[in-house]
């Protein structure tokens, strides 16, 4: 018994030295300045931290876009380019990837010099709470691991329905908080705990992946970000989990 309470102590102490829920209340400007400090090491780490399961739900999202292969793409907070790259398979007219951390993007160029068939991909600086595009613009939005960092969230929902075509449709790939209780344990030890710690090493950076565990705990659930959607004006919602919950897909379709 008294070994359980010295190890529920330090358990304890550990997630709080590794928890940091005051940066979820910074100003933009703050966030936009953590993501250009991680950039060059974001894509090394999405593949480690995750076991390479982001390539897996990266391409599962893409794949639910099937149906405007050959249309026009908006990925927001594109990052350093990854889904935009995966949208290439769907043979799109045009691509923009957007994002409102200029380093991010940077990395993102130097990606598509090695890319023949990327002609199509423009990129675009601009904040996902105003997107500088006409309404009607584009087939398809995609958002991954982007919107639990937006301070607005239901006017980032509606920007997207407002740039989509009729029967358009809006994909949000984010991480999610498992619901079976086994894996839920076993993630809450890794994210609270592993995942900073990994995640300051390689990228030496002391909030960004203090910052992430945080994030997913205050996002909403998904009868919650699904209610968000509708009320954004979207017609249909919908969610698909992925790998026990560690990562949830919404659709939304305008």
């Amino acid at each position: 018994m008294l070994s359980y309470l010295l190890f529920k102590t330090l358990l304890e102490k550990l997630v709080s030295m590794t928890s940091s829920p005051e940066i979820l209340r910074e100003k933009p400007e703050k966030i936009r300045s953590m993501f250009d400090a991680i950039a060059p090491t974001y894509d090394l780490l999405n593949h480690l931290l995750s076991f390479g399961m982001d390539i897996r739900w990266r391409k599962k999202a893409v794949a639910l876009l099937k149906e405007k292969e050959g249309g026009t793409f908006l990925d927001i907070a594109a990052g350093s380019g990854d889904v935009s790259l995966a949208l290439l398979s769907l043979n799109p007219r045009h691509i923009i990837g957007s994002d409102f951390a200029p380093n991010m993007l940077n990395v993102f160029q130097q990606k598509l010099q090695r890319y023949k068939n990327s002609d199509c991909i423009e990129l675009v600086s601009c904040d996902a709470h105003e997107l500088p595009f006409i309404d009607r613009s584009f087939d398809a939005t995609i958002a991954a691991f982007g919107i639990r960092n937006f301070a607005d969230r239901l006017l980032a929902l509606r920007e997207m329905h407002r740039v989509l075509k009729p029967n358009g449709i809006s994909l949000i790939l984010e991480l999610s908080t498992p619901k079976t209780p086994v894996v839920k344990q076993f993630y809450y030890l890794y994210s609270r705990i592993g995942l900073p710690l990994f995640g300051k090493f390689i990228s030496r950076h002391n909030a960004a992946y203090r910052y992430l565990p945080d994030s997913i705990a205050q996002f909403p659930d998904q009868q919650e970000f699904l209610s968000m959607i509708r009320q954004a004006g979207f017609r249909e919602a919908n969610s698909y989990a992925l790998t026990f919950g560690a990562a949830t897909i919404y659709v939304g379709r305008k």
